[in-house]
């Protein structure tokens, strides 16, 4: 964004004080795929305070009289200081609030570009130098790291590239800024949910997204609440949005139902991916699922047995076969079955038959919701991590460190 300051002066100007002059070029910096010259290469190991503006490294005497500006005979009136310091001061504000255009990389020097980004990074926690150099150095580099990692971006040498950009730019952009500010305001506000949902446990410092995991409990004693549309934040900003998900899976292809914890329910959400995209509560008969899926966390196997007992027309092959079978799998009979045995076999040790046989019983439905982010990368961090679970309104319900 350019800033003109238009300076008004009683006396009339003279004419070499406005003169257009011509600054040198600026030198091309190196794209990541060009070897850097020996100026850029020999800068390990120096701190970004250490490194000299190209201003600096410029003796007075070596400015022209146009590089200098206005002589001291057209010094601005005093009251443009003013103007000039709201200008310096207020610039940064509108510069921040714009996105960033360009792929940003390890030696740029005295960059306006790697300003901005050093006080977003700043303003997430990442960017501890004190000041912002524009030296796109060794403190940037690792900012730019724990930035990328923390919101599953592969780093590639600390490159601020178009992935980079487009969260960057996510959490600049004015739908970003309005739900920001909505969340300071309310960040002291709690949740009338604040005490009855509660962040019972979170295993964060794994490296393996799917061994992150945090559970979620009811602690009331009557009241069933709904969590979809409420998000876990982490300390970097990234969020994750409950969605629906199947109270009884396996008979629709869409997930329509609400996400609801009853009195002692409690809902697992784990970082990692799941190969069926699907978020459900278990009941007695979701161990069928993983005979060929795998699923972590591992599922419950409570599929109730066949009384054989009652099966007394059963003939003894097909009993042994049921005798044999295990939980929650389906029956590997042989090739010489009479046919009664096999319609039972095909019709009750299955999923579907299952849920036929046994969905009325008070004890089908389990306490617990399995949920998947399905990400590639972790989430939390490993050492420290703050998260906060919020509902729609951005209000608090409850927070966990480690």
């Amino acid at each position: 964004m350019g800033v003109s300051i238009l300076i008004i002066s009683g006396r009339k100007p003279r004419r070499s004080a406005v003169q257009t002059r011509e600054l040198p070029a600026k030198r091309e910096l190196p794209s990541p795929g060009m070897n850097a010259s020996p100026e850029l290469r020999s800068d390990k190991g120096r701190t970004e305070a250490e490194e000299i503006t190209p201003l600096e490294a410029r003796s007075p005497g070596r400015f022209s009289e146009d590089e200098r500006g206005l002589s001291e005979e057209n010094h601005a009136p005093q009251g443009v200081a003013a103007v000039i310091f709201l200008a310096i001061f207020l610039l940064p504000l509108f510069t921040n609030a714009q996105g960033f255009n360009k792929n940003l990389y390890f030696g740029m020097r005295n960059n306006s570009e790697v300003v901005r980004l050093q006080e977003f990074l700043r303003d997430l926690g990442y960017f501890t130098y004190p000041t912002s150099t524009g030296n796109y150095f060794t403190a940037t580099l690792n900012a730019v790291k724990k930035f990328q990692k923390d919101n599953g971006i592969p780093a590639i040498g600390g490159y601020f590239g178009p992935q980079s950009r487009t969260i960057a730019n996510r959490l600049l952009s004015p739908v970003e800024e309005a739900t920001s500010s909505a969340t300071k305001t309310v960040k002291t506000k709690t949740s009338p949910y604040k005490g009855k949902i509660v962040i019972s446990f979170v295993s964060g410092k794994s490296e393996d997204p799917k061994a992150e995991y945090l559970i979620l409990a009811n602690k009331t004693e009557k009241e069933k609440v709904i969590i979809s549309d409420w998000f876990i934040e982490i300390s970097s900003g990234a969020r994750f949005t409950i969605p629906k998900g199947y109270e009884l899976p396996g008979f629709s292809t869409l997930p329509s139902d609400p996400i609801a914890l009853r009195p002692g329910d409690r809902a697992t959400i784990t970082v990692g991916r799941q190969e069926k995209n699907a978020d459900f509560r278990q009941n007695v008969c979701t161990g069928y699922f993983d005979e060929e899926t795998v699923y972590s966390p591992t599922l419950s196997h409570q599929c109730p047995r066949p009384d054989t007992g009652r099966l007394i027309s059963l003939s003894d092959q097909c009993l042994r076969i049921i005798d044999a079978t295990p939980t929650c799998r389906l029956s590997r009979p042989g090739p010489y079955i009479d046919s009664d045995c096999s319609q039972y076999l095909n019709r009750s040790l299955n999923y579907t038959g299952c849920v036929a046989d046994y969905r009325n019983r008070k004890d089908f439905y389990s306490q617990e919701w399995l949920i998947w982010m399905q990400k590639n990368q972790e989430f939390f961090r490993n050492v420290r991590e703050h998260i906060i679970l919020r509902d729609p309104q951005g209000r608090v319900v409850d927070e966990y460190s480690y």
